[in-house]
């Protein structure tokens, strides 16, 4: 999940550094199937998640976490920083004593209950993911949009 979710915030950076906006684009943008999968993947009512201590028929039943006090409690926003690393900044061919280093570009922030992501403070997820959900539901079902 958490490596969705990094892989997602990473899209949306990506997107956000574009060098036009969604709307100004003229072109066509090609996404893969797969990637168009993972993008409209199905997402469980939360009354069918796993519930510690509750069986499959409501049930309860002893729990299967051997130490609940130990668990580690994520935060309610994650925030990741994204950073370049200096030498693939630089011409190929050259090296300098701080290609090793890293830039500080940013910061992405993934609010895990809203699911609402932001680089410095900008939400990143509009109504541009809505359409691009849309246009790749009619790509998985073989229709075709216009």
């Amino acid at each position: 999940m958490i490596v969705r979710t990094f892989t997602f915030a990473l899209m949306a950076a990506i997107i956000a550094f574009a060098p036009a906006r969604a709307d100004e684009l003229t072109g066509e943008i090609k996404i893969s199937k797969k990637d168009c999968r993972w993008l409209v993947r199905h997402q469980p009512a939360a009354d069918v998640a796993y519930k510690p201590g509750i069986n499959s028929r409501g049930h309860k039943v002893a729990s299967a976490d051997l130490n609940p006090e130990q668990q580690i409690k994520l935060p309610p926003i994650i925030a990741i920083p994204l950073t370049v690393p200096v030498g693939d900044l630089l011409k190929k061919g050259t090296s300098t004593q701080v290609d090793g280093s890293e830039v500080n570009v940013g910061l992405v922030t993934i609010d895990r209950k809203s699911g609402e992501v932001q680089y410095e403070g900008k939400t990143l997820v509009t109504g541009q993911t809505d359409r691009m959900v849309a246009a790749c539901r009619d790509l998985l079902h073989g229709r075709r949009r216009k």
